[in-house]
């Protein structure tokens, strides 16, 4: 998955002090897809390279063009 890489902080340590409101309800909105979908939404590895796209994974959630990490979460499937 390809989130934004202002997100890697909260995603891999839970850290969402150094977020705008706006990307805290982006996240948050993410995160509740993630459950939904997975069961939870762990964040396991994270590549050093970020990559400025248009078009990634929290598009949907009104995070427009921006640098991204290629995040690697645990999809295992908890209920």
């Amino acid at each position: 998955m390809t989130p934004p890489a202002h997100w890697a902080c909260a995603l891999l340590y839970g850290d969402e002090s150094g977020l705008e409101t706006e990307d805290c309800e982006a996240l948050e909105a993410f995160t509740a897809d993630m459950i939904a979908q997975y069961g939870q939404c762990l964040a396991i590895d994270v590549s050093d390279e970020p990559s400025f796209v248009t078009y990634h994974d929290a598009k949907p959630y009104g995070v427009l063009a921006c640098e991204t990490l290629t995040f690697t979460f645990d999809t295992t499937r908890r209920d």
